[in-house]
This record gives C-alpha cells, structure tokens and sequence, in this order.
C-alpha cells in the first residue's frame, strides 16, 4: 500500500528544509530568497523558549506543506486570500510545487483537496491557482479534472532595472 501525504502549515523552524522542493521547480531562486518569502508569508518563528502555542487557525496568508510519514516535503504551496471583482474573495495560490519521483500526481492531488478545504475554512468563493508555464501533462490534466478551469490568463511585468551584458 503506497504512505499517504499530510498537508500541514509551514512550521517557521522548517523554512530551510523546504528549500530544496522551491529550488527544483525554481532553480534561479536563492535561499535568502526563498526565506525572506516564506517568512513574509507565514510570519516569524517563536523565539526558543516561549511557552506561547499558536492555535492552528488559518491565516490569511501562508504556506502549506504535503509530506510523507518521514518527514521529508514532497509539495507545497503558497495562498493568500485576496478581494475579487467576480469571485468576492478568492484564495491566490501563486506557488503550487509538486515533486515525488514515482507519484507526483498524488503529491498534487493532496495539494489541491487541501488548497480546496482552506478555500472553504477562509469563506473563499474561488481558488486563483498560478503555475508554471511548464507543467507535467498527468498534473494539468488532473488540475481540470478537479474542477480547476483556465479563466483567463496572467501576464508578468518585472519592475527590477535588468542589468546590461
């Protein structure tokens, strides 16, 4: 019987273990990066020796991770809940990366049945899910069989000055 994938929050002390599943799908991303961004989304961790438990509520923004048995991150993505013109507020998901060498489809399909139950907890009325351009043709096809549609499509303009060769 194949382990089956958790979907948790991003545990704050966990940033840095999650690097390696961003950095495959995001090669020209560096770690300060990576960490200056996880940490915008899910806040700081607690300094060492706080007794302070953070109840596991949603937040309007954040990081999920899937995970198997071990530990190990196989997936994650990122959300923010956003006002909508049509959709009144819609749960962005900008950063959706799934990786399991022999199941990645089961590594998205936990991602997606998650993204889903968040989108319903945070009153959402509609999931916004960026993705690369280059995406597995077993994941995009079980994204639409989901019930996930293309409605329009988004353009990127960089603000950052590119330097000159």
């Amino acid at each position: 019987m194949p382990d089956s994938f958790l979907t948790k929050p991003l545990d704050p002390r966990r940033i840095d273990q999650a690097f390696p599943v961003v950095q495959a799908a995001f090669p020209d991303v560096d770690v300060d990066r990576w960490r200056a961004y996880a940490t915008e989304m899910i806040g700081a961790p607690l300094p060492r020796g706080n007794n302070v438990i953070q109840l596991p509520t949603p937040r309007q923004s954040g990081i999920i991770v899937a995970k198997l048995g071990h530990g190990y991150i196989h997936g994650l993505f990122s959300y923010t809940v956003v006002p909508n013109l049509w959709h009144s507020r819609a749960l962005q998901v900008d950063l959706m990366v799934a990786l399991d060498l022999f199941d990645p489809v089961a590594a998205a399909e936990c991602l997606l049945v998650e993204m889903e139950r968040l989108a319903r907890v945070l009153r959402c009325d509609a999931i916004h899910l960026a993705l690369p351009e280059r995406l597995q043709p077993e994941t995009r096809g079980r994204i639409q069989e989901m019930g996930h549609r293309i409605e329009g499509v988004r353009f990127c303009k960089p603000m950052t000055v590119e330097l000159a060769d």
